[in-house]
């Protein structure tokens, strides 16, 4: 008899619980969090605006003038490569790699 009450309980319990994350999924607004992750994920890089911005220079006005900035600006672009910011994705890559070295040291 204990057990069907008991089993009665769990399932009561249960389905509470799967009403209430119903009920929270369909009033909480992903949009912002989204936005959030995405930019986590695969954050902007200002070489590319400064690429985009030298192109723009060059091809837009093909005056001597400004393809002299434009130039210098994709030429910057390509130097601050390097210094773009990390992605999750590598940071789990050099996780990984250190992980590895770690795991091959012998003590």
């Amino acid at each position: 008899m204990r057990e069907k009450g008991l089993a009665r309980s769990v399932a009561d319990s249960l389905s509470r619980l799967h009403e209430t994350k119903a009920q929270v999924a369909s009033t909480v607004n992903p949009a912002p969090l989204k936005r959030q992750v995405d930019g986590l994920a695969k954050p902007g890089s200002p070489s590319s605006a400064l690429k985009k911005a030298g192109i723009a220079l060059i091809v837009a006005t093909p005056d001597p003038v400004t393809a002299v900035p434009g130039v210098a600006l994709i030429a910057t672009s390509y130097a601050i490569k390097r210094k773009d910011p990390a992605k999750l994705e590598d940071l789990a890559a050099e996780t990984r790699r250190i992980i590895r070295d770690l795991r091959s040291l012998s003590l």
